[in-house]
């Protein structure tokens, strides 16, 4: 009985601390969904759009959280359902309970209240899902080690991480009054408020009625780009027509709203003009050069759509996000479709045989060299501790990667060979040239950026050192030693990068909680590598 007491009583503490979850306008929930959807419903639950925002409780808390100690002096502790952080501040202990999680892929985060109880900050600790361990929030992003990272939920992750999320933030007041729906990405994320649907269909003779179903949202359809755009609500680089009105009362558009009805699509100036971004570049001059190479390829994860929509294969109008990913008919990991799984993804359109013949790829069919997207969507976007494929489809050019910074695909598997190697095939290939275009060709170009390029850059080359196809192309023998170089990175989170490829290339230790990789793990590096040969191959 006294369990029951406590578990109630956390219950009750959790949702006054919780966003506001309610019923808005024409939404209904999820759960409403399940009884005549089970199957979409069930592949929903497993996925990691749901888990995007949850509840924190034992079987939601993915970290280790039983007397944890972590290096700023913070416990982590159950009291019986309710997982606590206890810290020292300002000579008083005090305790907090853990109200939300975010993530559970890759990394998952945890919010505690604010001191007022209005809004939700994470704990500077963000819990690595593979290494099972945790790290400083600042450690996950591409920033120098001074810069610290304060999160709050209320204001940024509510916008994709919540179903309808309303910040409630008064100007003026400063009051704040945080609505969701639903937390996570649920139903109504992409198939549009359910109540009308649900409600009407409650008649067992209306339940699988024939007719078209205009009163809810069926990306599958929708014509491609209208489909796209319902994930462009999150996975697009975009501005909000009323940033100051989103604020304090959400969002006024549901799917399958047009991106133009609520905000607009960011371009980079190489591309098009696009309205409002000079106001935003004055509050941050950096704000192109985070998301964008400079010849104006997206160069950021998560914000898929605008990339896809600057391929030529979107100009005909038929690729959408669905020709690739479903929510219901994917495996979680990536929601690719099975047919799109490789190259299927590409031959489903471009069927012509000879685009896969050695004449086309100039690679053995067998291998890494001769896959599409290898070639076409390389991982030169970069997030979540690690390189992404780019969803600008186009073709390997030197002269672009040259100008513009951005890695040349042959470079991402030739890691030991130069941009000038690199031109000089390609110029053979494609241009029927017998002399490389103008592009330095002594210097192994992976190596370079490596040791000098910008901080995006840096992750990538270390990414790919070991990177299987390149292995494989390169050989693995040799990346080892500059690595090591690279546990000196200024940027907490490409000592990561660098840590976690080193630890593909040789065995090392294990690190702990909070423990960032650094040069001084050298003798640890010394020992486990002492078969292995230094420097590039010739």
């Amino acid at each position: 009985m006294q369990r029951l007491h406590e578990r109630r009583a956390w219950i009750g503490e959790r949702a006054r601390l919780t966003p506001g979850l309610r019923a808005r306008d024409r939404y209904i929930g999820s759960a409403a969904c399940r009884g005549c959807h089970p199957q979409a419903w069930d592949s929903w639950q497993g996925s990691y759009h749901r888990g995007m925002t949850q509840l924190a409780a034992r079987d939601t808390v993915l970290a280790r959280w039983d007397d944890v100690a972590l290096p700023d002096g913070a416990v982590l502790r159950h009291d019986g359902e309710r997982p606590l952080v206890e810290r020292v501040l300002g000579g008083h202990t005090q305790i907090d309970p853990v109200v939300m999680t975010t993530g559970s892929h890759h990394m998952q985060l945890y919010w505690l209240p604010s001191s007022t109880g209005e809004t939700l900050h994470a704990l500077p600790w963000a819990w690595l899902v593979d290494e099972q361990r945790f790290v400083p929030n600042e450690a996950t992003l591409l920033r120098p080690a001074d810069d610290d990272a304060d999160y709050t939920w209320n204001r940024v992750c509510i916008r994709c991480h919540a179903v309808a999320g309303s910040p409630g933030w008064r100007a003026g007041t400063g009051a704040i009054d945080t609505r969701v729906v639903e937390l996570g990405i649920a139903c109504e994320s992409c198939h549009g408020p359910g109540r009308a649907h649900a409600e009407a269909r409650r008649a067992p003779w209306n339940r699988r009625a024939a007719e078209a179903d205009d009163d809810i949202v069926n990306p599958a359809k929708l014509e491609p780009d209208a489909a796209s755009q319902i994930c462009a609500q999150c996975h697009s680089i975009s501005l909000e027509h009323d940033e100051a009105g989103w604020l304090a009362h959400g969002p006024t558009h549901a799917p399958p709203a047009s991106i133009a009805s609520w905000g607009t699509l960011v371009r980079h100036p190489l591309r098009a003009d696009t309205p409002g971004l000079d106001a935003v570049l004055e509050q941050d001059a950096d704000y192109l050069v985070d998301r964008y190479w400079p010849d104006g390829m997206v160069r950021v994860t998560g914000r898929e759509y605008g990339a896809m929509t600057e391929s030529p294969c979107h100009g005909g109008g038929e690729l959408s996000c669905l020709s690739c990913h479903s929510m219901h008919d994917a495996a979680p990991d990536d929601q690719l479709r099975a047919e799109a799984d490789g190259d299927g993804a590409c031959t489903q359109c471009h069927g012509d045989a000879r685009l896969s013949s050695p004449q086309h790829t100039h690679h053995d069919a067998a291998g890494a060299g001769a896959r599409c997207a290898n070639c076409h969507m390389p991982h030169t976007s970069w997030g979540l501790l690690g390189a992404v494929r780019s969803h600008e489809i186009d073709s390997p050019d030197p002269e672009i990667s040259a100008s513009s910074g951005r890695p040349l695909a042959c470079n991402l598997c030739h890691l030991d060979r130069s941009a000038g190697w690199s031109a000089a095939w390609w110029a053979h290939w494609w241009r029927g040239a017998a002399e490389p275009v103008s592009v330095d060709t002594d210097v192994s170009t992976m190596v370079e950026l490596l040791l000098a390029g910008d901080a995006g850059q840096r992750g990538l080359a270390a990414w790919h050192m070991a990177w299987p196809p390149a292995r494989a192309a390169a050989g693995d023998d040799w990346q080892a030693e500059l690595l090591v170089l690279g546990l000196g990175d200024p940027y907490p989170a490409l000592q990561l990068v660098a840590w976690r490829s080193l630890a593909r290339l040789i065995e090392l230790p294990a690190l702990g909680d909070g423990e960032l990789p650094s040069q001084s793990n050298i003798v640890a590096f010394v020992d486990a590598r002492a078969s292995h040969r230094a420097g590039p191959r010739d």
